[in-house]
């Protein structure tokens, strides 16, 4: 029978949350969906004997998105082979797994979205966050801030089922006859599986892997709890409240031994201890807010902005942010301005916007929304994004190169041949994959696959999307022995799908979510479709 309760979950783990998605802005351009990526083909994939070829599990398609300081952040892009079994475990699992949904000193946990995601990367607001702090940091004098290095990049597969069980028992089971069998061990099994059989590290962006690492953090979490610890914890960024110096310097002991268990480590150079009272913001956010026109707020909520006031604004958020290592003040002040732009400040406020992506390629989602709610003839932007993407090219970055090309397909720009060519050069995967939606480059794009196609299956599986992709369309032939690319392609999955084009599946996920059918009548995937067929 289907379990509507527990429905979301398993479409949150392939429909929702599969490719990076868990920003408020999402990481990958809007062209990207894994909405045809439903249970029901998670589930057929998962149903396969393991391929003999694959022995050695699967590589994964990396993007490298720009963080604040340009320095990219490599996430991670699950082969669906992989992908498919790891959602499944978690999934059948669930009602054991959830507890992390309970967790109340872990602020970014599972929950239901009205979008279908089970991960947004929603932090408090600077005024909610200050009451959070006023009320943890009562009778308290000293806080400390601390978190992991390399959280993601460290997470030793082992370690799931060491969360789990407990160390000692799960060690014990090593060697044993029934070692493998427990749904921990599965699932350390399949999240190795997705990285080459590497016991350490797990992919930066699916669900999955904040799932993982919600687990082993969890029952750290409750140590530091029975101790009597004041603290709460953003995913792996540490906030504690103490009061008196040996206090915090204890906590920091204390949790820095309670990792080494997992095989984790604190950063040395983001723990700090701090003498309260102190401001509950980083100084630089108090800043950004301070330096908000009077008029930002009233009753009726935001109100326009003058362009002489956003500029100024801008400008003071480039100087702050060249005094901070965070490198975050310049995304952050755009989205706090962005709701106040209007028809009048719109054409100036694209000019400035532009010329920050040419150094911060992190901010291009604010200058696609921008240019969506803007009259003004794109063909004044052409050149430059031209050039952003030439530039970002050279420098590898996959955002810098994919938001700008998803820009040129959406406004119906013409894109340059050594634009072309850098992308080409750049060997992103990503950046391919948008380039051949945009169709100008199919050749370039394709002989660069049938060159893919010459290598071995861990070097293909690092462009399985735009393989696929090129698949589905009839360019190449399929890269693999198995027929994981054919059960996709049998069930309308698209990675980048047209709009208003929904596959029988994903037609099948709102057939199974119509309220007034009632829960013992609905029909499974396969009788749903033969119903179809017949109809």
């Amino acid at each position: 029978m289907i379990n509507r309760d527990l429905r979301h979950t398993y479409e949150a783990l392939t429909r929702h949350n599969y490719f990076p998605n868990q920003k408020i802005i999402q990481e990958l351009p809007p062209c990207f969906s894994t909405r045809g990526f439903t249970p029901e083909i998670a589930e057929i994939l998962s149903a396969r004997s393991i391929p003999k070829d694959r022995s050695g599990g699967y590589d994964h398609v990396e993007y490298h998105a720009t963080r604040h300081n340009n320095v990219p952040r490599t996430l991670g892009i699950i082969h669906p082979a992989a992908y498919a079994p790891l959602a499944k475990i978690i999934f059948e699992n669930w009602g054991r797994i959830s507890e992390i949904e309970r967790n109340e000193k872990s602020m970014i946990k599972p929950s239901i979205y009205l979008d279908g995601r089970m991960f947004v990367m929603n932090y408090d607001a600077p005024e909610d966050r200050v009451i959070k702090t006023l009320r943890e940091s009562f009778g308290c004098n000293y806080r400390v801030n601390t978190d992991i290095s390399g959280c993601f990049g460290s997470i030793y597969s082992h370690s799931i089922s060491w969360a789990i069980l407990g160390i000692d028992a799960a060690k014990e089971r090593v060697g044993k006859p029934d070692f493998g069998n427990h749904w921990s061990e599965k699932l350390d099994f399949y999240i190795r599986r997705s990285k080459r059989n590497e016991t350490l590290g797990i992919a930066i962006g699916p669900a999955t892997s904040s799932i993982v690492v919600e687990l082993i953090l969890g029952e750290i979490d409750k140590k530091l709890l029975d101790d009597g610890y004041k603290f709460h914890r953003y995913i792996d960024d540490y906030v504690c409240f103490c009061k008196n110096e040996d206090d915090s310097k204890n906590f920091i002991q204390v949790l820095g031994g309670e990792l080494r268990k997992y095989k984790l480590n604190l950063s040395l150079a983001k723990t700090s201890i701090v003498a309260l009272p102190a401001p509950a913001n980083d100084g630089w956010v108090s800043k950004l807010v301070s330096a908000l026109p009077n008029r930002f707020k009233d009753e009726g909520g935001m109100k326009d902005m003058y362009l002489h006031e956003l500029m100024q604004f801008l400008d003071f958020a480039i100087v702050l942010n060249k005094h901070t290592s965070d490198g975050a003040v310049l995304r952050y002040a755009i989205g706090l301005i962005f709701p106040c732009i209007n028809d009048q400040t719109l054409p100036s406020m694209l000019e400035y916007i532009i010329n920050l992506c040419w150094h911060f390629p992190t901010i291009f989602p604010y200058l696609y929304f921008m240019m969506e709610k803007s009259d003004i003839d794109p063909l004044l932007y052409q050149d430059r994004i031209n050039d952003l993407i030439i530039e970002n090219a050279k420098n590898k970055r996959s955002d810098g190169m994919a938001w700008p090309l998803y820009l040129i397909w959406k406004h119906k720009l013409k894109i340059t041949d050594e634009a072309v060519s850098k992308v080409v050069e750049s060997e992103d995967c990503i950046a391919l994959c948008v380039l051949h939606f945009i169709g100008s480059a199919n050749d370039a794009v394709v002989d660069f696959a049938k060159m893919i196609l010459k290598k071995g299956n861990f070097e293909k599986d690092k462009y399985w999307i735009l393989l696929y992709q090129l698949f589905r369309r009839n360019l190449i032939k399929s890269p693999y022995q198995d027929d994981t690319f054919s059960i996709l392609l049998k069930n309308g999955v698209n990675f980048m799908p047209e709009e208003g084009k929904f596959s029988l599946a994903e037609k099948y996920c709102g057939y199974v979510s119509n309220p007034f059918l009632d829960q013992e009548d609905l029909l499974s995937y396969k009788d749903w479709l033969v119903m179809k067929k017949n109809k």
